[in-house]
């Protein structure tokens, strides 16, 4: 059994006292070492213990992880703090970076010069209080739940509580005009874990204190441009002392708090004291109505793969065929369907997978639907069984999808909330046999398979699901934040769409149209979301097209990976705005951060580890962001990876994938670099 996590960081707040939040609320001890001189900081640099020579730093599960939200993701994912599929962690995900951008302004308020404190602070109270909390408030109400997200306590939970309690201390009656925030606080305050971490004498740390400064800043230095200690760099600044960027774009309407998301219905828990059903309970007539309490919860505890194909079978006579062909008999067969841990592998026969196509293709669809309710229904597997079967079956049945009845669809998405028997090599050979067997359905699986498995569950989807529109992109016509999200859609082959704001008229439109959950572009609508938060925004894309590693330690070193680059990327993405007298300095030190501090990390990285990629061996969102990265830096040193052999042949390997060369084509939607006039207009729309 591994150890306590061992936390690296000065005994303060700083960046890593969400880490600590979370790991309270999850009831896990840590331990932690505290740097008291420049010299511990020093140490850990030299002895390698820090990817990015930066704190905070967590020994966990083997690992020693850093950039902040790498490591609270990990602690969130490990501890069940992250929602349960994919459309919970993206508003998990919304809610997080929005505290985040908040707790920036807290956490850095004592930082601030005397002179410039009170205007800070007026800031933060409207940033706070206009922005943030109303969305908070509204979300609260709308759900109608004690927690953000679904009806169990995550990590925006924790985070929001945090953020809260850190605000009432610079002003402690700041919540007076949201009144379920004040319940959230209370109840949340008394959950008992997070009720001990909130008591005297717990490792909760203290707001910092003026005195405290100078042994803070002798320790890490300039703390607003020594990133050592876990900050960005600073951004770029209004004459009044506003901080802002492309992800900050003014001041919120007051009064005028944006819509949440669209709500995602979660799966309900299995009642206490259900009885498992058995292919009796199916009959005819006694199949409950489609949609109801019993449908969503009953069908968990089936207890044989016959009673899930009797199921949709039931279910498809409940809600009737637009066909008048009767069912027919079951052609394919899955060998050991019944013996669970056989391989399962689909034979021919009178509508077998040989005869998916022509006059037989409907009643053939039908029966491979049974098949699969069929195989779907064993309970023996592991949750990844269903991430594969999403990937590959689910790219199949997306071809099949428009021509499914109602009631295949239903009993697809009901049964698909199980893994499939027989291990990998099983679920391998079943989604071959559909996906070679249907015409098309190859094709149609690399777009339809993306939503065929969210988060480890096949969804059944009708044909307006499969062909869902494009997503779409609100951003100005420039790179910014917006660029990364371009690039990870290209990398996935997804097309897109781009609505361009070009006047500040615009954004303001979006603004009072309650698309914008923080009043922030970019914007990404996709899946019937409106997705806001850049960070947000990359980790639902890469998770749904499967660029985010296989297992939480792979998502880890991503993450890392990402956070890192992202260091990088957003000291070249503020470049252009900087006054005309710093810039040269600011070049010399992004090229300096680049080569000494960033490309050897990833240098040794893939020298380490002697494949083609960073995590693994398939392509992931570190490489597409590392990338993306490195041409971006080319073109103000186009030497600048002449020290490094590895990334060299990394960039010219990664930039012939088909969909990254397509990508790098010109005439694609990829941006250009950023000149006067389109500086112009973000001064001129956003106030930068």
């Amino acid at each position: 059994m591994s150890g306590k996590p061992k936390l690296h960081y000065f005994n303060g707040r700083g960046r890593m006292e969400s880490i600590r939040w979370l790991l309270a609320a999850a009831g896990v001890e840590f331990e932690e070492c505290f740097l008291e001189t420049k010299e511990d900081l020093t140490k850990l640099q030299k002895d390698g213990s820090l990817l990015f020579q930066q704190v905070p730093m967590v020994e966990i599960d083997g690992m020693k992880m850093v950039q902040s939200k790498a490591i609270a993701n990990y602690i969130a994912a490990k501890y069940n703090l992250y929602g349960k599929d994919l459309k919970e962690r993206a508003l998990i995900d919304m809610y997080v970076e929005a505290i985040i951008d908040l707790n920036e302004l807290l956490m850095t308020h004592a930082f601030q010069p005397e002179d410039k404190k009170q205007q800070h602070f007026a800031n933060l109270v409207d940033k706070a209080t206009n922005r943030y909390f109303p969305v908070f408030e509204k979300v609260l109400k709308d759900h109608g739940q004690d927690f953000l997200v679904g009806n169990q306590l995550s990590r925006a939970d924790v985070q929001l509580l945090e953020s809260l309690l850190m605000a009432e201390e610079c002003k402690p009656d700041i919540l007076a005009q949201f009144p379920l925030l004040q319940s959230f606080k209370t109840r949340i305050s008394n959950i008992p874990t997070i009720k001990k971490f909130l008591q005297p004498g717990s490792q909760r740390k203290p707001p910092l204190q003026q005195k405290d400064l100078p042994k803070v800043m002798k320790t890490f230095g300039s703390l607003r441009t020594d990133p050592a200690f876990g900050l960005a760099e600073p951004e770029p600044q209004h004459t009044d002392g506003r901080v802002s960027s492309h992800r900050d774009c003014g001041p919120a309407t007051a009064g005028n708090p944006t819509a949440a998301s669209e709500p995602f219905l979660p799966r309900q828990p299995c009642p206490s004291g259900a009885q498992p059903w058995h292919a009796a309970d199916l009959e005819p007539g006694a199949v409950p109505r489609v949609g109801s309490q019993a449908f969503r919860t009953r069908p968990r505890q089936l207890s044989s793969p016959q009673a899930l194909a009797a199921l949709g079978d039931a279910v498809y006579r409940r809600k009737g065929s637009r066909e008048t062909a009767p069912l027919p008999p079951r052609g394919p067969q899955a060998s050991g369907e019944s013996e669970g841990g056989r391989e399962v592998r689909l034979r021919g026969g009178e509508g077998g997978p040989r005869d998916l196509r022509g006059q037989r293709a409907l009643p053939a669809v039908r029966s491979v639907c049974r098949v699969l309710v069929a195989a779907l229904g064993q309970r023996n597997g592991a949750a990844a069984g269903c991430a594969v079967l999403g990937r590959r079956v689910g790219r199949g049945c997306a071809g099949l999808g428009c021509q499914l009845s109602p009631g295949h669809r239903a009993g697809l998405r009901a049964a698909g909330r199980w893994p499939l028997p027989g291990g990998r090599q099983a679920r391998l050979a079943l989604g071959r046999s559909v996906v070679q067997s249907v015409p098309g359905g190859a094709a149609a699986g690399t777009q339809a398979g993306q939503g065929g498995c969210a988060q480890g569950r096949f969804v059944g989807r009708k044909k307006s699901e499969v062909m869902a529109g494009k997503p779409k992109l609100h951003y100005s016509s420039m790179r910014g934040r917006m660029e990364s999200i371009r690039w990870l859609l290209a990398a996935a082959g997804v097309e897109f769409e781009e609505q361009f704001i070009e006047k500040k008229e615009d954004l303001e439109k979006l603004r009072n149209d309650g698309y914008l959950l923080f009043q922030q572009v970019p914007m990404v609508e996709i899946d019937g979301m409106k997705v806001v938060q850049t960070r947000a925004i990359c980790s639902y894309i890469a998770a749904k097209y499967n660029l985010y590693g296989k297992d939480l330690k792979e998502r880890a070193w991503i993450d890392m990976y990402v956070e890192g680059t992202k260091d990088l990327l957003d000291m070249i993405m503020y470049h252009p705005f900087q006054p005309a007298d710093t810039k040269e300095k600011n070049l010399a030190l992004i090229i300096e951060r680049a080569t000494t501090r960033y490309f050897p990390v990833y240098e040794k990285a893939l020298k380490d580890h002697g494949q083609d990629y960073l995590v693994g061996n398939k392509l992931s969102w570190a490489d597409i962001h590392l990338l993306e990265a490195i041409l971006t830096v080319e073109e103000w040193k186009p030497d600048i990876l002449s020290a490094f052999p590895l990334l060299q042949a990394f960039k010219g390997r990664t930039s012939n994938i088909p969909t990254i060369k397509k990508f790098l084509q010109p005439g694609s939607q990829r941006q250009p670099p950023e000149d006067e006039k389109a500086v112009a207009l973000a001064l001129e729309i956003y106030g930068i």
